[in-house]
């Protein structure tokens, strides 16, 4: 393909791509990033990457290790939905894991592009990862412009902010890059790294397994002070996004969209990031499914979510979960993953 097609073809998926919904679209090459591999294989040496991570580094940083026809990978970034503020004492959920699962909505909007690719004379092939393939989405979305690394370790887009999803279009065709952005925009701001509730930013290597989105996900038993750190939250932890300064005009239109939907009938009511703990706790299988089944919350399964909300209930100081405790005694139906955080636990459930 020459110049002139790679040109033409590269302002028509950025196009195609924005009427779907897409905030950002980067180019780059397919060749592997190898400066992150002593990183990635640091972390997996100090016990520090969770288990979601492959430990395959080279899968992780060469898009041509599962695919060796690419010859471009194309990043995508999808903004999060509205939420509406929390209520005082409910569960917390993370804005990537509200409304319906983020992995179905970007993987259809990545079949939609490709289809009005194909029906535009496109005549390659193409693959796409939406957060669950190997390839590291930050590393692909730093290079191909679109944004730089935070403090954080989030993906910060310039006039966006960093509530996004990204997902990655591998290209059997070459196309012309985009440039990186300079690096290291955060100066000296340190906001994130304070007010992060495990105290893991702003040390190398990230300690990915540390990090309380993750715990609120492990299905490991959490010791006292990992509990503790659990604050309200049921699932993810938006705490560093929160504070960031250029999160603050997204997080400002999510208010002026609440105050809208309140004032205007016509106006679709953001979705809630806010949950009954003890409804929670109380979740059978046919309210989970229709719930959390459809959300990006749902993959770890009830147990997760019962677990901790009932970590979350300890540490509002409050005694509405012991009525719960005695209603089990009698049927012997608490839920496993709640059972090594019983006092006596045996006992109270014979």
């Amino acid at each position: 393909m020459d110049i002139l097609k790679q040109t033409q073809w590269k302002m028509n998926i950025k196009k195609w791509a924005s009427e779907l919904g897409f905030v950002s679209v980067g180019f780059t090459t397919a060749e592997p990033i190898d400066s992150l591999a002593p990183f990635l294989q640091a972390r997996i040496d100090q016990g520090l990457a969770t288990p979601f991570e492959s430990k395959e580094i080279n899968r992780r940083i060469d898009p041509q290790a599962d695919w060796q026809d690419c010859q471009t990978v194309v990043v995508l970034a999808f903004p999060l939905p509205l939420t509406v503020p929390l209520q005082e004492g409910e569960g917390i959920i993370a804005r990537s894991a509200v409304g319906e699962d983020y992995h179905r909505v970007i993987s259809r909007k990545i079949n939609q592009l490709v289809d009005t690719m194909v029906k535009n004379s496109w005549l390659g092939s193409s693959r796409f990862q939406v957060d669950t393939g190997p390839l590291v989405e930050r590393a692909f979305a730093t290079r191909a412009g679109i944004g730089w690394i935070g403090r954080n370790q989030q993906l910060i887009i310039p006039g966006q902010g960093s509530f996004v999803v990204l997902a990655l279009l591998l290209l059997d065709q070459e196309i012309i890059p985009d440039e990186p952005l300079p690096p290291g925009q955060c100066g000296s701001c340190q906001k994130c790294v304070q007010a992060c509730p495990a105290q893991i930013l702003g040390k190398e290597p990230f300690a990915a397994n540390k990090c309380v989105s993750y715990l609120t996900q492990s299905k490991e038993v959490l010791t006292p002070e990992e509990q503790h750190l659990f604050g309200l939250r049921i699932f993810g932890c938006d705490t560093c996004q929160e504070v960031c300064p250029h999160n603050q005009n997204w997080l400002g239109k999510e208010q002026l969209s609440t105050d809208l939907s309140a004032s205007l009938s016509t106006t679709p009511i953001p979705h809630s990031r806010g949950v009954s703990l003890l409804e929670t706790l109380n979740l059978t299988k046919g309210e989970f499914v229709k719930h959390y089944k459809v959300t990006a919350a749902g993959w770890r399964g009830k147990g997760v979510l019962q677990r901790n909300a009932f970590l979350a209930l300890g540490n509002a100081q409050v005694n509405r979960s012991d009525q719960w405790l005695k209603d089990c005694e009698k049927d012997k139906s608490v839920p496993p993953m709640i059972l090594p955080y019983l006092q006596d636990s045996s006992e109270r459930c014979e």
